[in-house]
Formats: structure tokens, C-alpha cells, sequence
């Protein structure tokens, strides 16, 4: 019977000891080569960075989080994964926008400060709610789409108020 109730309170001191234990936390250095290049690409697109620039950006922030999401992760830095992983597609977004911005530039049917509207930015359009207006191509009469080549500028502040998610996140706690 003693046996018992020893048992028993080894298995109440595992309970409670862990019910009580931390949960793990934020390992910061883990996260600095992808914290430093979210960073930079932050720093790149509300500067004077050229569209290659910001690409290789995003291709090396891409390749970070790649690596970070082969390691073993607490929860919470899981979490932050998940962050980061929409940070990244918040810029792929814009970076798209950009693309357009400037293949179609050239072509006159596009008027200034318009963004031709394809089919694959259409789902940007309607994730970010963008404002768009019908045009008619007069040589054929098909109809088509633009946005405001100022879509972008919203996309970009989105990937601001994303990081700074992510900078509330890893301020408040870690290691």
C-alpha cells in the first residue's frame, strides 16, 4: 500500500512540476540571419532598391526560412515560422505587383499609374480588397482590369505591420 502512495506522489509531482514548467521560448539567435533579411528587405523596399535587388531579397529570405523550417522548433517558435512565412509572401505579393508595374509600362493601352490586372494578380486584388477599373481594349473589345500602381505602397505597409508582428513577438520574450 505504501508503494502506492508513493507512486502516486511521484506521478502528482510529475503532473504538477510539469503543469508549472515554462513553455518553451524563442531561441533569438536562431532567428537572426532570417530577422536581419526581413529586415533588409523592409529597408530595400521603402528605399531606392531595384526590383532585381528586392527579388534576390526575397529569394534569400525564402531560402532562410526553408532552413529554419528543417530544424526542430518549440511552439512558439513555430509561430513564428508562420509569421515569418506571411511576411514573405506579403513581399512575394508586391514583388508581383512590381513586375507588372514594369513589363507593362511600355505598352500604351495601359494608361499611367496603372497596373494591368492578370489573371494570376487577381487573387492579390481581392486578399487585399485593391479597387480596381474595367478598360475596354478598342482594337478587339475585350474588356479588362488595373489597379493603381499605388496597390503596391499598400502591400508594402502590410509587410510593415507584419514585422512589426514579428518584432512584438520576439521583443516580449526569447533567448
Amino acid at each position: 500500500m505504501k508503494v502506492n502512495n508513493i507512486f502516486f506522489a511521484l506521478l502528482l509531482i510529475i503532473f504538477v512540476g510539469g503543469a508549472c514548467a515554462p513553455e518553451p521560448v524563442i531561441h533569438k539567435k536562431k532567428f537572426a540571419g532570417v530577422n536581419l533579411t526581413a529586415h533588409t528587405v523592409k529597408t530595400a523596399v521603402n528605399g531606392a532598391a531595384s526590383y532585381q535587388e528586392v527579388n534576390a531579397l526575397l529569394q534569400r529570405l525564402s531560402a532562410e526560412l526553408m532552413t529554419l523550417e528543417d530544424k526542430d522548433s518549440t511552439p512558439r517558435e513555430k509561430d513564428l515560422l508562420r509569421h515569418y512565412a506571411e511576411l514573405l509572401a506579403i513581399y512575394q505579393d508586391g514583388l508581383l505587383l512590381w513586375k507588372y508595374k514594369l513589363e507593362f509600362t511600355p505598352f500604351a493601352f495601359v494608361p499611367k499609374g496603372r497596373i494591368y490586372v492578370r489573371q494570376d494578380v487577381e487573387p492579390i486584388v481581392s486578399k487585399y480588397q485593391l479597387a480596381t477599373q474595367s478598360h475596354v481594349y478598342q482594337q478587339t473589345g475585350q474588356t479588362w482590369k488595373s489597379i493603381s500602381e499605388d496597390s503596391i505602397k499598400i502591400i508594402w505597409s502590410n509587410a510593415d505591420s507584419q514585422l512589426k508582428i514579428i518584432d512584438a513577438v520576439t521583443d516580449s520574450e526569447g533567448t
